[in-house]
């Protein structure tokens, strides 16, 4: 074997030895996540990049998203209705969404694969999209996180902080947690701050150095 076969197995072997680590957070909007992230970088000792569905949409050209002009031809438009529990918003893709949301994953991936702990902030609302994250993100060690909470609870935050569309969690609430979901861990923010949920995750992965969520899912989905 040359010099340099026997680098490229060294390296090889190193990045599978170091593998990145990925918490990977996923609940309706309003449930506690980007805060929860927030949280853990700020507590843990380790570096971690927060990575979340809010990163991608603040990439956006705002007429081409949400209520924007030009939303129906962009990346994602809301479809307000309402159900016996109050208001509803959908998120429906525009022509450009669906490439780039599968993207996503993708670039998880990268950060990832540079040796990077990477925090996803995600909301997965079909296994087809969950599939995306579970292949790409399959040579590193994955904590699928469940963020639970009360309706009400997200109602309150989607009012009280002004920057929400009202009725999204109403919409998600049904969909978040359904289908194909092997969570590592769960919990409830209900009435949990962000600093001790994110206490306890931390606590968690440093004591399930090989979590099976992700793993599970790989033969399910």
């Amino acid at each position: 074997m040359s010099r340099y076969d026997t680098l490229l197995n060294y390296l090889y072997v190193s990045n599978k030895f170091y593998m990145s680590s990925i918490i990977f957070l996923n609940g309706c909007g309003s449930a506690g996540k980007t805060s929860i992230a927030r949280s853990i970088q700020h507590i843990s000792d380790k570096p971690w990049l927060r990575l979340g569905v809010d990163t991608f949409i603040d990439m956006m050209p705002d007429k081409f998203i949400a209520f924007g002009k030009k939303a129906n031809e962009g990346y994602f438009f809301f479809v307000p209705s309402k159900n016996d529990r109050g208001p509803t918003m959908s998120v429906q893709t525009g022509s450009l969404g669906e490439g780039f949301f599968k993207s996503m994953p993708v670039i998880a991936k990268l950060l990832a694969d540079q040796g990077n702990n990477v925090i996803i902030d995600e909301v997965i609302l079909s296994n087809s999209m969950l599939k995306l994250y579970v292949d790409s993100l399959k040579e590193h060690i994955v904590y699928f996180i469940g963020i639970f909470c009360d309706l009400e609870q997200m109602q309150e935050r989607e009012i009280l902080r002004r920057n929400r569309a009202i009725g999204l969690a109403n919409d998600q609430i049904d969909r978040v947690h359904e289908g194909i979901r092997e969570y590592d861990f769960l919990t409830d923010t209900t009435n949990e701050s962000p600093f001790t949920t994110a206490k306890n995750i931390i606590e968690f992965i440093d004591n399930a150095p090989d979590p099976e969520g992700f793993k599970k899912m790989l033969n399910r989905l």
